[in-house]
C-alpha cells in the first residue's frame, strides 16, 4: 500500500524534519508509530495522509508515485485515506450525524443516497453514538467526540486509517472501546497506522512499531506481549465493523 524509499522532508533548506526513510507498509497491515516529540512523527503522519509530498526520495500509494502524480490524482489517492486527528477536527455547529455525514456530501456534491443514509446509521451504531446522533458536537465528552472522528474517516469505507494519538485525551476503559473500533477495522481489511507515546497501548496490541527519532527511522519491531480482549459490558466490543461494499 505505501512504499516509502529514502524519504526525506526539508521545510527550510538545509532543516530536515524526516531523512532517509525506506519503509513498506503493506495493504491490510496494521502499524504503531511512535518516537519521542520532535523525532518526526507528525511529518510522517502528513506525509503518509498526503498533507505534505517528500522533498527527497518517492512515497508510493497503491502502486502510484504521489511526488510525480497530478493534483487530480492525489486527490484520488487521499480519497482511499482516513484520517483521526488528534485534535479532532470536528465542527462544533453541526450534529454528531450531520459531521459523519460530511465526507459523503462533499462526495456527492451536497446529497446522500438512501444507501449513504443507511450507511452513517450503521457507523453510529458501530461506534455506540446512537444515542446522541442529534447532539451538536460542541456538547460531546471527549470519548464521543473521538468515537464521532474515527466514524467520520471511515463512513466512506477507506483502504487506509491513519489515527494520530486516538487514546491520548481518554481514560483506559475508553481507549479499549476506541482500540477494539480499530482491531476491527484492520480484521476486515483495512491498513491501519496510529501514532501514540503510549507504550503500555502497544505492548496490550502488539503489532508492528514504526519508531523514529530525529528525524530518522530507527527501528521497526514488534512488543511481544498478549493483547487484551475489550471488555464485553462495552456496547462498542459487541458490534462488528460495518462491512465494506
Amino acid at each position: 500500500m505505501f512504499t516509502l524509499e529514502n524519504v526525506g522532508y526539508e521545510y527550510t533548506p538545509g532543516t530536515s524534519a524526516l531523512q532517509n526513510v525506506t519503509l513498506a507498509l503493506p495493504q491490510g497491515s496494521f502499524h504503531w508509530l511512535t518516537g519521542p516529540s520532535g523525532a518526526g512523527k507528525t511529518t510522517l503522519f502528513r506525509l503518509l495522509t498526503l498533507d505534505l509530498i517528500p522533498t527527497h526520495g518517492t512515497l508510493t500509494i497503491s502502486g502510484t508515485e504521489v511526488t510525480s502524480a497530478s493534483r487530480a490524482t492525489r486527490s484520488t489517492l487521499r480519497r482511499k485515506i482516513g484520517v483521526v486527528y488528534q485534535d479532532f477536527r470536528l465542527l462544533p455547529h453541526l450534529t454528531v450525524r450531520e459531521n459523519v455525514e460530511l465526507p459523503l456530501r462533499i462526495q456527492g456534491n451536497g446529497t446522500l443516497t438512501p444507501a449513504q443514509h443507511q450507511a452513517v446509521t450503521d457507523m453510529l451504531a458501530w461506534v455506540g453514538l446512537t444515542d446522541v446522533t442529534d447532539n451538536l458536537a460542541a456538547n460531546l465528552s471527549g470519548g464521543e467526540q473521538q468515537r464521532t472522528a474515527i466514524a467520520r474517516a471511515v463512513v466512506r469505507q477507506p483502504e487506509v486509517l491513519v489515527a494520530d494519538e486516538p487514546t491520548g485525551n481518554v481514560d483506559d476503559a475508553m481507549a479499549r472501546r476506541i482500540m477494539h473500533l480499530f482491531t476491527e477495522l484492520h480484521k476486515h481489511g483495512t491498513t491501519v497506522i496510529l501514532a501514540t507515546h503510549d507504550t503500555d497501548l502497544i505492548r496490550r496490541h502488539p503489532f508492528p512499531v514504526i519508531h523514529l527519532n530525529h528525524g530518522y527511522l530507527t527501528a521497526e519491531t514488534t512488543l511481544a506481549e498478549s493483547p487484551d480482549e475489550p471488555e464485553s459490558t462495552s456496547p462498542v466490543t459487541d458490534t462488528e465493523a460495518p462491512s465494506h461494499a
